[in-house]
This record gives structure tokens, C-alpha cells and sequence, in this order.
């Protein structure tokens, strides 16, 4: 099977980095660059010419709205999807109007966030609105998780890895890795990667 190429296009590189392993988990999809600015999405979309583009449009500088209309400039046909943490009607004509084929709400689901993905892919729109997540703000996830659960989860929306992240917390890595296993199962998670997005999403980690 042929793999879809794809550019993500956000500010936040833990983001990017969770987005681009749920991606290619999934094994339909390639991602082959990353940009942090709309300047850099545009420079990245003419040198690769990916089969999809994913891009917030909160961003310093350009805005990921102005880096679509000048993406469409150069090549009106590339489906762009909108990463976004609002469904509502004003975010998504908002994209519309920018010339985005659709929208991928940033606390999808892997599956579902794939889903869309792969049909934006295919040139359809998609601006259905995600299921709602259980785990779906900060007063939510601070009420399931015990203190160093939380603890836990805000170190693993981190670069370190098990070893320096025990030893930061003063536990065993064997402790760690049962911390680890709570927080996955409370918060209906699987891996690092949702749990980085989930520590973004509902602000338990600083976002540069």
C-alpha cells in the first residue's frame, strides 16, 4: 500500500511530534515535514508537494488562515486540513474561506483523527464534529488522576525518557511504569503520544 505524504504545519513541536506518531501508527500515512510557521508551511508545501497538508491557524507570525490562501496560490488542488481545538460554525467557515478542504479537532480520537484525515486525503471535505472525549477538560482529567498521576502525565509531555523521568521524581522506573499504566487506563489512552496531546489539549503543560 502506497502511504499518503504529509506536511504538519503547528507551533507547538510536542504537538506536532504526537500528531505525526498517531499518523504513522496508523500506516496509511507518511508524514515527510514539519513547520512551525505559515512562512515555513508555504516554502515546505512547494519543495515536497505532499498528498496532504495539516495545519493550525494560530500561529506566530503568517497565520495558518494566510499560508492556505497562499499554498491554494501555488497549488489550488492539495487538500489542506485545519487543526483545531473549536468545532464551531465560525471556525470552521473560517477555514472554509481560507480554501480548507476540512477540519480535524485536535482532541479527536487517533482513529477518528486518521479517519478524517485519510477522507480529506481522498479531496472530500470533513467538518463533521469529533466525538466528545471522556477525558475532555482539565477540571476532568485533575479529578481522575491522583496527584502524581498528574505529575506523571505532565512529565511525559516532555523529552525525557522513563529512566530520567523516574529519577526527576524521585520513584523507581518499575513505580513509574505502573503510574504510567494507571493514567493510561483513568484516561482511556493507549500511549505517549495521545497522552502528550491530552496534557496539551487540557492545559497541564505550558505551551511555548
Amino acid at each position: 500500500m502506497v502511504s499518503l505524504s504529509v506536511l504538519l504545519v503547528d507551533d507547538n513541536a510536542l504537538f506536532r511530534d504526537g500528531i505525526a506518531d498517531i499518523l504513522e501508527a496508523d500506516g496509511r500515512f507518511r508524514v515527510v515535514g514539519q513547520a512551525s510557521r505559515g512562512d515555513e508551511a508555504v516554502a515546505a508545501a512547494s519543495r515536497l508537494h505532499p498528498d496532504l497538508i495539516l495545519m493550525d491557524l494560530r500561529m506566530p507570525g503568517m497565520s495558518g488562515a494566510e499560508a492556505i490562501r497562499r499554498i491554494r496560490a501555488q497549488d489550488p488542488d492539495v487538500p489542506i486540513g485545519v487543526l483545531t481545538v473549536f468545532e464551531t460554525q465560525e471556525s470552521a467557515q473560517l477555514a472554509l474561506d481560507a480554501g480548507a478542504t476540512g477540519y480535524l479537532a485536535k482532541d479527536s480520537t487517533p482513529a477518528d483523527l486518521c479517519e478524517a484525515a485519510a477522507v480529506m486525503a481522498d479531496g472530500k471535505q470533513n467538518f463533521k464534529p469529533a466525538p466528545e472525549r471522556t477525558a475532555g477538560s482539565k477540571s476532568d482529567v485533575l479529578a481522575r488522576l491522583t496527584a502524581r498521576e498528574v505529575e506523571v502525565l505532565r512529565a511525559l509531555a516532555t523529552d525525557a525518557n522513563n529512566e530520567a523521568i523516574a529519577q526527576r521524581l524521585g520513584i523507581s522506573p518499575r513505580t513509574l511504569r505502573i503510574h504510567i499504566s494507571h493514567t493510561y487506563r483513568k484516561l482511556q489512552i493507549h500511549d505517549r503520544a495521545q497522552a502528550v496531546l491530552v496534557a496539551i489539549r487540557t492545559g497541564l503543560v505550558e505551551i511555548p
